[in-house]
């Protein structure tokens, strides 16, 4: 009974070991993306707002 209990904890805690790495792993990769979407949200406002001011200066 013991060595069935201690089979399942080690088991589970393998399991939960993986979980947490992979939750890590994707936290990762969505804080890069969210960080270049950022970065191109910036760019498009820069754009756009540099096209307006031309837009406006040929008038």
């Amino acid at each position: 009974m013991s060595n069935e209990i201690i089979r399942y904890i080690a088991e589970q805690s393998g399991g939960l070991l993986i979980a947490v790495i992979l939750i890590m792993r994707v936290e990762g990769k969505l804080d890069t993306l969210n960080n270049e979407i950022s970065r191109l949200t910036d760019t498009m406002t820069r754009f756009l707002l540099t096209f307006s001011q031309s837009e406006q200066s040929q008038k």
